[in-house]
């Protein structure tokens, strides 16, 4: 009896909110470690730790409770500067149905600053990728078309709006195919050796941009079936 009234006593009085608090903030701070959205993540941390901080005041620890208001106000103007950025961009008419046919897995800036990163170039009658070689760069055709010749067969003629050289970033391991330019063709070009780092650097937008390359790869596929 003297135990339970005992439990009873902490959980409705202050070491019950005290207790509440330090696992409700940890509980948000778990959420924030599995969230995808970058916005969700430092607002969800905001909250967190602004119940972590409060935490700490309530029980006399003012170190922990400085730091977890130090982590709040960088995750603030995080927050703030996320969504300036994602109000502020607005994309040209031509980049925007860009976005919205092939490019919707990315926000409107990830896709800006993932497309400023590559060069528009436009080949004629060039090879892009040799099968059995590792492509030196990914491709995004945005006007022409392109042969796939595997093991000395055409296989497929593809149109603008398909990547070319994808499937080495995404396996690790050299083209399954020739890839030629018929005429003039015209390209963003990224690197691969840039797009390695990005891949480090960066893996919330690599995720976003590998999803471009699954769809793409999906409608590639089933062109050869058919």
């Amino acid at each position: 009896m003297v135990v339970a009234r005992r439990a009873r006593l902490l959980w409705t009085g202050a070491g019950g909110v005290n207790v509440l608090l330090v696992n409700g903030g940890y509980t948000l701070m778990l959420c924030a470690l599995v969230a995808r959205d970058i916005l969700w993540l430092r607002g969800t941390l905001v909250v967190a730790q602004g119940v972590l901080a409060l935490y700490a005041w309530r029980i006399g620890v003012s170190s922990i409770a400085f730091w977890n208001v130090v982590f709040v106000l960088i995750n603030s103007a995080w927050v703030a500067k996320i969504l300036q950025e994602r109000r502020a961009v607005t994309l040209p008419q031509e980049l925007r149905l860009l976005h919205e046919r092939h490019f919707f897995a990315l926000s409107p800036p990830e896709f800006l600053r993932w497309w400023r990163q590559g060069r528009r170039e436009t080949l004629r009658d060039a090879r892009m990728t040799t099968q059995g070689v590792f492509p030196a760069a990914l491709y995004f055709m945005l006007s022409g078309t392109a042969r796939v010749v595997r093991d000395g067969r055409a296989v497929t003629h593809l149109p603008a709006g398909h990547f070319i050289g994808e499937m080495s970033l995404i396996t690790g391991r050299p083209a399954t195919a020739d890839v030629h330019a018929e005429g003039d063709v015209e390209v963003m070009c990224w690197p691969a050796d840039e797009l390695r780092v990005l891949r480090t650097r960066d893996a919330a937008l690599w995720t976003r941009i590998q999803s471009a390359i699954g769809q793409d790869l999906v409608v590639k596929i089933s062109r050869e079936e058919e």
